[in-house]
């Protein structure tokens, strides 16, 4: 007995969208007749019965989003996802959310699974871009993008900039040595992040050594742990940067329990300007990005992929630039 053919494969096959082919199944006026005879050839030939799987047009039913992110917890990702589900709500799709960790193989293993789903769209806050190269369904990169990324749709934050801001300031409260705190070496934004922050030292013809950039995990106890590193090897004053608050309030409360001066001993700045922040009994300076708009506007250009009838030909790119706030820090 032959495969039944899906209609992601039949969407495969013809270069359009889930959406464009069960519309011109269904005989929607919405698609053209060149797509819609394309697309019923396809059918024809590949023995597609109508009704041999959900029609979620038809029957009414939610389509679904997939969304893969390193860290729902982290309360700047969750306002990503709550930007992509209130828009998501709108179109009438359920988002599915899942965990990568950071984990490039992980991340495989999640594309894996998606592949086995008929989803409509995937969201992804990508470790890997070339993990995706070859995805089938519409899909856009939030937050995360490499400089050189113009094939792929995306909406991020202008990390060079905002590293750029933070080395910016640092240098210009006195602290010559900083140090970046910054997350798993193998994702776009250290790299972008740490570009920002050599204009900035470049602008004051100050080299800025290799080894002032620390790679670890985006948690609390990573931010700790680096300042206790790094204040065997450095005296003050001398600041740092840090690729998430969580990272900062980390090294914060380091730098407190060690007996520094905040901010004359040290000078800290974090990243996402998360609400906790303002209410710290040494108020955050950060660097605050559209966290929410980034995820809205996100899932507003994926409904626009999925009823496009050829998804992958347009490539949207939105980029939001970065704030710093200065509080005490």
């Amino acid at each position: 007995m032959a495969k039944k053919i899906t209609l992601r494969e039949i969407a495969a096959l013809t270069g359009t969208s889930v959406s464009t082919v069960s519309k011109a199944l269904n005989q929607s006026p919405e698609i053209s007749e060149n797509t819609r005879r394309r697309i019923i050839e396809v059918a024809r030939v590949s023995h597609y019965r109508a009704g041999q799987q959900l029609d979620i047009y038809r029957d009414g039913h939610q389509q679904m989003i997939g969304f893969l992110v390193p860290d729902v917890s982290n309360p700047y990702f969750a306002r990503l996802w709550q930007g992509v589900e209130d828009i998501a709500r709108t179109h009438n799709y359920s988002v599915v959310a899942c965990h990568t960790q950071e984990d490039p193989d992980m991340e495989i293993q999640q594309l894996n699974r998606i592949q086995q789903v008929d989803l409509a769209g995937l969201l992804t806050v990508p470790i890997n871009e070339a993990n995706y190269q070859n995805l089938r369904i519409p899909f856009m990169f939030l937050s995360r993008c490499s400089a050189t990324c113009n094939t792929v749709s995306y909406v991020i934050n202008n990390d060079i900039q905002g590293g750029y801001l933070a080395a910016k300031y640092l240098l210009e409260q006195g602290k010559r040595n900083i140090y970046f705190l910054s997350g798993p070496e193998n994702i776009s934004v250290a790299t972008n992040r740490t570009h920002g922050i050599r204009n900035a030292y470049r602008e004051k013809d100050i080299p800025f050594p290799k080894n002032r950039v620390l790679y670890d995990n985006l948690q609390f106890k990573d931010g700790y742990r680096a300042f206790e590193r790094i204040m065997k090897i450095c005296r003050p004053p001398f600041g740092l940067f840090c690729s998430s608050d969580i990272v900062a309030i980390g090294a914060l409360s380091a730098a407190r329990a060690s007996g520094y001066r905040i901010p004359d001993d040290v000078s800290i700045v974090g990243y996402d300007n998360i609400p906790i922040d303002q209410y710290m009994d040494y108020p955050l300076t950060t660097i605050a990005q559209a966290d929410y708009q980034i995820g809205s506007h996100g899932m507003k250009m994926l409904a626009e992929m999925i009823s496009s009838e050829e998804p992958y030909r347009k490539v949207n790119q939105i980029m939001f630039e970065p704030e710093l706030i200065v509080r005490k820090t």
